[in-house]
């Protein structure tokens, strides 16, 4: 299917289903940054803030890159693609701390090691593949295998951020098979739907863990 054009004061436009749908998890990214920070001060919370900080802004600057796409092209997708990479990281060095509270410098350097990577291969070729690997890399290896094997040894529960990890893992075959079930809900948008799923559920995966901490503590 073709992208939906639209003309507004003059302008050739594009996906305003994209720019709806990007604004929404902009707000509600920034609104889950607030209430984190607001509520809980623990590494692990505190790098989920700004995993949720720069999803917000990511997920802001990529509505507008959709909207102008015929005047910005893949430069006005630049300032989305590199906060997304940024957001993805501070996801994984939440779950470093989640998995090993002591620390574990060779995760950590992994990571850096995966950021200056993602950052190069921009750099070579502009390409939403690069940012695309990061974060498989980052929500599988760093999210999903660690919760599955703690899952299947009984040392943890099903709880919201293997369910958002799940809602991100449908996104594959939805983009894979580039299921469209209408011009006006396309493939994208299908995934940014359970993108906002996702979201909702590492937000409360947060909340969950803090809650569970402190109950351990006292």
């Amino acid at each position: 299917m073709e992208k939906i054009e639209f003309e507004m004061w003059g302008l050739q436009l594009l996906e305003p289903m994209a720019l709806i749908l990007n604004l929404v998890m902009s707000f509600q990214s920034f609104l889950y940054y607030q209430k984190i920070r607001a509520s809980f001060a623990s590494p692990f919370s505190a790098y989920f803030s700004k995993f949720f900080l720069f999803i917000s802004i990511s997920t802001f600057f990529a509505a507008w890159s959709h909207l102008f796409y015929n005047y910005l092209g893949l430069v006005g997708k630049i300032p989305g693609w590199a906060t997304s990479i940024i957001s993805i990281s501070m996801l994984e060095y939440a779950m470093v701390i989640y998995l090993y509270p002591k620390g574990n410098i060779l995760l950590k350097s992994i990571i850096a090691i995966l950021i200056a990577s993602a950052f190069g291969l921009l750099i070579f070729e502009l390409k939403f593949l690069w940012v695309a690997i990061h974060t498989a890399i980052g929500i599988v290896l760093f999210l999903g295998v660690p919760f599955s094997i703690r899952i299947a040894k009984g040392t943890d529960q099903v709880g919201f951020f293997f369910w958002g990890f799940i809602s991100l893992l449908i996104l594959l075959p939805v983009e894979v098979l580039r299921l469209n079930l209408h011009p006006w809900f396309q493939h994208h948008e299908i995934s940014h739907i359970f993108m906002i799923c996702a979201l909702y559920c590492f937000s409360k995966g947060v909340r969950q863990t803090e809650l569970m901490s402190s109950k351990v503590k006292v």
